[in-house]
Parts: C-alpha cells; structure tokens; sequence
C-alpha cells in the first residue's frame, strides 16, 4: 500500500522426515501424502484472502535445483567435510532413525517426548544420538548405536558472522532478538550433521552421500529463495526476476514464523547464506509466540484444535482474521477461547466498526436521496475529524512497516470509536439541521476506514469500496487513498450488513464439542 516493490511467497515444507513417517502410517508414499494436503492448504489460504504471489512446494524440481547448486557451492568453498557419526538404528525394523524417526527425553531441558532433532519445549537443536531414552517412534523398540559416515556444515567458523548480523537488528521483537544473541553469547555454534539417511529429499550433491538427503531443516529454509524462483518462471513469466529481489542489497528480506522456528531462522539461514556469499541476508525475523486453546496446548492427536477450514464453513473470513489479528501472540502465548472470540466479533467489530459503516450508508442511502450530501457548514469539529483520519492512516502505516499488527488493529476500531462517537454527539436522527454536514464529515470517515482496513478486513473493505461506489478495488488501494474526498453528489448504492452476530447457543455447542474430546480422549 506504499507502493513499493513486494513478491509475498510461502509453500508447504514436504522433506521432513514426519512427512515420511505419516506417509508409512497412512500406507501412502510421501509423494501422495503431500498431493492430498497441499491442495487443502493451498484452498484454505485463498479463502482466507491471503495473497501470496506463489504458494509452492518444496517437493517441486526448482527446489530441488536450488538445494542443489547451494550446497555444491557450500562443498566447493570448504563449508561441507564428511565425519563417521554415531546414528541410531532400529533392530526390529532394520533402517536408521534419523530426526523424527526417534523419540525421547530432551538432553537439554529433560522434556519427554521429544523429537531427535530439535525439542519444541525449550527451541534446543541437538544430534539424534544426544537424545536420553530413545525409542523409535514407528515400533516404540530402544533402538542400537551404529556407525555411519554423514555430511556436516561448519557452523562454528561462521558464529562470530552471524553475531556480527544479529547485533544490529535490535527492531526485532525484544524475545526474538534477545534469544538470538543470548544462544550465540553463551552456547555459540557447533557443526551440524546436514545429511540424512532416507530417500525423499534433495539428495545431498557430495561425493560419497549416495542414497542421503539434505536435512530438512538444512535445506527447507531454502524454500523461500526456490518459491521466488518458482513465482519468476511461471508467474512472472522471466526467470531471472528473482534476482532483483535476493541478489540486490537494496531488497529488505522479511520473514514470519513461529517461535519453535526461531533459531532456525535468526542463526542457521543467516549462517548458510553468508557461507553462500551472494545472497540478501532477513533484514526482519517475525516471531509470534504459540496460540493455545481454551487455555490448552494444540494437540492435533488429541483433536483439541480449531481447524481453519471448520471455522470457514461457519464463520466470514474477515471476523476470523480479525479475531486472529486481536489475539496473535506477539510478545507471550495467547488463548483462542469461543467465549472471548463471541465477544470481540460482537463487541468490537459489528458494535463498533460495522455498526458505524451500516449507520452511515444506511441514513445516507434512505434518508439522503443515496448520495453524499452537500455540508450546510465544515466546523471546527468536522476539521478536525477530517484530519484525524489522516493521521489514523499514517500511524497503521508506520505500525505495519514495524510488524506492530495488534496495535495496527487497534488503531482501526479507535477510528470506528471516533465516528461513532461523533455520530451521536451530533444526532442528526434528531437535530435534521445538521445531517449533511454531519453524513458529509462521516461518509469521508467510512471511506478512510475501509482504505486502513485492507490489509486486516480485505473481503469486508471490499464490500464497503462497492458501497461507496468507489473507483479502487481492494487489491489497488494505497495510503493516499485514506485522504481522498468524495464530492457532494457522489452516488452510494444500498448497503447490507457486514457481519453476522455470533449467538450465546452456538458458542455453547462449541465448547460442549471439546469437552467431549476431552472426556473422549485424556490429556
């Protein structure tokens, strides 16, 4: 909206070694495992009215292209030396475990059931053969120590490169950035084992790693420069247009995680790109913190979850992105609650925002011949609102160039509240002598809130654009359209409610539903 020179990527992550034990459960090849859910991820993402340029996959030949040259690169400049490794190796199912194919104690915090790469409790990385109390996570048999020669990058050589990067990004949320510097201060970096002994994957291109892959973590990071490519060759239609982007300086690298990804993106991406040596470094690391539920971690196994696809049978997108912006994790872990989600929709955003935007249009559009009114008198109250609004757009503009999307929101229902506000300070329903001015001042209002809302409320500030007759669609809009002023005469056409409001019985059913998983299933 500043106009400035995006490509949004993202894609499902389909090398890691939990695709392959699914897979094995499912009784389906990792192949056909991914083919069925991508399709889902994809369907649900668009519903949602989140725009990415390209949503690819890390399965795609262009990903594995990309792995490929990247590490070949890593081998030539010395980053990439063989070792004899001590690996897991299940007797009752005769192949190794690597990653998630063990399971047991973290050697670093003492979490149980953790996986053989990376504990989800304390963010630590580890070698599978460091995990206290192993079993395999297919047959549950203690698996045997055996040798086996792997591929490992030298980290250790690029800590103090990468301490050098992070010192500086002190506009990083505070707990991204201080537990970025305090593990490199104080653990430091170690070589990592980067190859795996299993066939779906990258194979690692090194001499002697036949029938090894790239370690999914080694290589999905890649992902966001394989998707660029992707979106340049099929998209784009030039295949050297991802090089504007990942090989020019100027180009501000942001990515959006969550904090169990953290050290992967804020040390171990930084780490192979300037091993690399050609490519833009994250000028931005967005971690959110973990949504729970009812006051419960997720738990997929458990069914104690909210499926998007679910909420999207039952509830408009924009009253679950709005929910999803009011409560997103951004400094602590938060809760999806249905009692507290009932009431922010209710409360907020049908009280406060839509009911101002139906008010407005509505009395324009019955009682004021459909068009925007001619003022009787601009007074030092409608001056004042008028340039509010502008400021309003300025202040959301400055919070989303700073990843600040909480307060971003609550800049927009503040806007809303001065509307309403106003609305009924100035009560044309029954002083008739200042509607116009009144409906004027408020119609450029209701124009300013469906600009700012965009990027939170797309499908909703579309239906308000189509209202208003305004000439931009969602997807055009820009900050400066914040101050446009439509003119006295302007046609409107008839508006309809935003939302639906969400009933006390339904959020009864809701809750009734995860009681009885929690009966069905014990914690």
């Amino acid at each position: 909206m500043r106009g400035d020179d995006v490509v949004f990527v993202c894609g499902t992550d389909e090398n890691a070694s939990s695709i392959v034990i699914e897979a094995m459960r499912q009784g389906m090849t990792p192949k056909e495992l991914c083919d069925k859910y991508y399709p889902i991820q994809r369907d649900v993402f668009e519903k949602l009215g989140i725009s990415f340029d390209i949503f690819s996959r890390t399965s795609k030949p262009i990903h594995y292209k990309v792995v490929e040259e990247f590490y070949r690169r890593l081998w030539e400049k010395g980053y990439i030396y063989p070792k004899e490794i001590k690996q897991w190796w299940c007797p009752k199912d005769k192949i190794f475990l690597p990653d998630r194919f063990v399971v047991g104690t973290c050697p670093r915090c003492g979490a149980p059931n953790q996986y053989g790469d990376v504990c989800e409790v304390c963010g630590s990385w580890y070698e599978s053969s460091e995990i206290i109390e192993p079993r395999c996570s297919l047959c549950g048999t203690r698996p045997e120590i055996r040798s086996r020669k792997h591929f490992f990058l030298r980290l250790s050589v690029l800590a103090d490169k990468v301490l050098e990067y992070v010192r500086d990004k002190r506009y990083w949320r505070k707990g991204t950035y201080n537990k970025t510097i305090s593990w490199l201060e104080k653990e430091g970096l170690r070589d990592k084992d980067i190859t795996r002994d299993y066939e779906w994957g990258p194979p690692a291109p090194f001499p002697g790693a036949e029938g090894q892959v790239i370690y999914n973590w080694a290589e999905n990071l890649l992902g966001y420069i394989s998707a660029t490519r992707d979106w340049a060759e099929n998209v784009a239609g030039n295949p050297d247009e991802w090089r504007k982007y990942w090989l020019d300086g100027e180009t501000r690298l942001y990515c959006f995680i969550g904090k169990d990804n953290l050290f992967f993106h804020t040390i171990l991406f930084p780490a192979i790109l300037i091993a690399h040596g050609d490519y833009i470094l994250p000028y931005n690391v967005v971690v959110n913190e973990f949504v729970n539920l009812e006051g419960e971690k997720l738990s997929t196994s458990r069914g104690w979850v909210v499926w998007l696809h679910d909420l999207l049978k039952d509830y408009d997108p924009d009253m679950i992105r709005y929910y999803a912006a009011a409560i997103a994790p951004e400094g602590r872990d938060t809760d999806f609650k249905w009692q507290d989600f009932a009431e922010k929709i209710n409360g907020e955003l049908i009280a406060t925002y839509g009911n101002l935007v139906h008010r407005v249009l509505t009395f324009i559009y019955k009682r004021l011949g459909g068009k925007v009114p001619e003022p009787r008198e601009i007074g030092e109250r409608e001056r004042e609102l008028l340039e509010r609004r502008v400021e309003y757009a300025g202040e959301l503009a400055d919070l989303l160039e700073r990843c600040e999307f909480k307060a971003g929101l609550r800049v927009i229902l503040r806007l809303a509240q001065e509307g309403n506000k106003y609305l009924n300070e100035k009560a044309p329903w029954k002083n008739p002598e200042v509607a116009e001015t009144t409906f004027y001042t408020l119609a450029q209002l209701t124009l300013t809130l469906a600009v700012i809302s965009a990027p939170y409320l797309p499908f909703t500030s579309e239906k308000i654009l189509r209202y208003m007759n305004y000439p931009r669609k969602v997807e055009e809009l820009r900050w400066s359209d914040a101050q446009e002023t439509l003119e006295p005469g302007h046609p409107i056409n008839e508006p309809k409610p935003l939302f639906r409001k969400i009933s006390e019985e339904e959020v009864r059913e809701k809750i009734e539903g995860l009681r009885k998983i929690k009966r069905r299933v014990p914690a």
